[in-house]
């Protein structure tokens, strides 16, 4: 029986609802050992992964599948597909003459044994985890963000290559580099699968429209229409923004810890967002706060506001002190000694722009794995040449750069900090030896 059969019966018997598309068929049907899937955003391929390893490990005994994504957070979210398979399957009551069998298995936060003693283990994109086992099969969810390829291949070829283990790479493309984007564009001995929203008919016209309005045309491009986009344009390529992407959650630092805020105000569809930085012993900046302010009123705002500066006791809190950003930094200005308005004139954007590009490019940035849209409003970010030969940086038409801006903010404040402290040290020692 072809897999998409029993997998189709599994759903009808479990009473899911769910008929499968003609291009999870076609995926679940395929044996090959090496698959790649470019695909568009929200077409179910996480549920389709999902619901394969389930099967698989039903019908395989001793079999271990991981799942791997960027974060430790999206491996959950993926694995939280495979307990909702579990968990409807587990309804199920088969009968053999007079005995009645259900699914057996002992399913934790991030892993499922079955009594067969095959399992499936959601994994973080962390090398070193992934040598630790030997697998029948790997499934690298997102596999255009990865970072590190070749840490990555070595990896999955140490994980698989004593049981002749199956490799699958699913991803929305992430621009012209990466382990992802070689295979779908050169290598040969991959099983392709490209699935557009047009396959996936639960996307409906008004859910594409309302996409239309909230996405730039470059996001629509390459999150809907699995355009691998190239990079000329972009400040931050990538590769560069993925060499400082780090597994791991915004937190308070440790006391004692030097910290940051920006606060990029939000106009007219944009939000206010704050980002909070913390100064590591090395010297390395790390996001330790996020957090994007929506639809909410002045009083709200400057409240939120308070509460972050209290938390983090930020040596300086870098805002936005250009049109509505003037009436909150004044009320700010009254509660918040360590303000510091910036007015963000042509040239102090430049200036601004220049220093986050330059820590970005040093590595001296580290940004949570799960702060996606600080990710992509960074990879979109761009430089253009205005018709009067000046330089202007912006998000493309339509698109948003709050993000971009409040994390700037906060570079800038803490860049300038240390270099009034440097400045201050120098005097205090200059004035001793005069």
């Amino acid at each position: 029986m072809r897999p998409s059969r029993l997998a189709q019966l599994l759903l009808d018997a479990s009473g899911a609802g769910v008929k499968l598309y003609g291009w999870q068929a076609r995926f679940l049907d395929d044996g090959s050992r090496f698959r790649a899937v470019l695909k568009s955003r929200g077409v179910g391929a996480s549920y389709t992964v999902a619901l394969e390893a389930v099967v698989d490990s039903l019908l395989s005994e001793g079999h271990t599948i991981l799942l791997v994504s960027y974060s430790q957070r999206q491996s959950l979210e993926l694995f939280k597909k495979v307990r909702d398979h579990i968990s409807m399957l587990s309804r199920l009551k088969l009968r053999h003459g007079n005995t009645a069998y259900s699914l057996s298995h002992k399913t934790t936060k991030t892993s499922a044994e079955f009594s067969n003693n095959s399992r499936i283990i959601a994994l973080p994109n962390n090398p070193d985890s992934l040598r630790g086992f030997r697998a029948d099969h790997v499934y690298l969810d997102e596999a255009g963000m990865f970072r590190d390829d070749f840490s990555l291949k070595s990896a999955l070829a140490f994980t698989t290559v004593a049981r002749d283990g199956r490799l699958t790479l699913v991803s929305t493309p992430k621009g012209c580099r990466g382990w992802f984007y070689e295979v779908w564009s050169r290598e040969e001995g991959w099983s392709k699968h490209m699935v557009h929203y047009r396959d996936a008919p639960h996307i409906t016209e008004k859910e594409l429209n309302e996409l239309r309005k909230v996405m730039t045309s470059l996001e629509w491009e390459q999150e809907m229409e699995m355009k691998f986009l190239r990079e000329q344009e972009a400040l931050f390529p990538y590769e560069q923004i993925l060499r400082c992407v780090e597994d791991y959650q915004p937190s308070k630092p440790a006391d004692g810890a030097t910290t940051y805020l920006g606060i990029d105000f939000g106009r007219y569809r944009d939000s206010t967002v704050i980002t909070g930085l913390s100064r590591e012993p090395d010297g390395r900046l790390r996001i330790c706060f996020l957090k994007e302010l929506r639809q909410m009123d002045f009083a709200g705002q400057v409240k939120v506001i308070e509460d972050v500066v209290r938390l983090l006791r930020p040596a300086v809190v870098a805002v936005d002190k250009t049109g509505l950003g003037i009436p909150i930094a004044e009320s700010l200005a009254r509660t918040t000694p360590m303000l510091k308005p910036v007015t963000i004139t042509s040239s102090i954007k430049d200036s601004m722009v220049r220093a986050l590009k330059n820590l970005v490019e040093s590595g001296g940035l580290a940004i949570p794995a799960d702060a996606v849209e600080l990710i992509n409003q960074l990879h979109l970010f761009q430089r253009r040449q205005t018709a009067a030969g000046g330089v202007r940086y912006e998000a493309p038409e339509g698109g948003h750069d709050d993000y971009v801006i409040s994390l700037a903010l906060a570079v800038h404040g803490a860049l300038t900090h240390q270099r009034e402290r440097m400045e201050m040290v120098s005097f205090w020692r200059w004035g001793a030896n005069a």
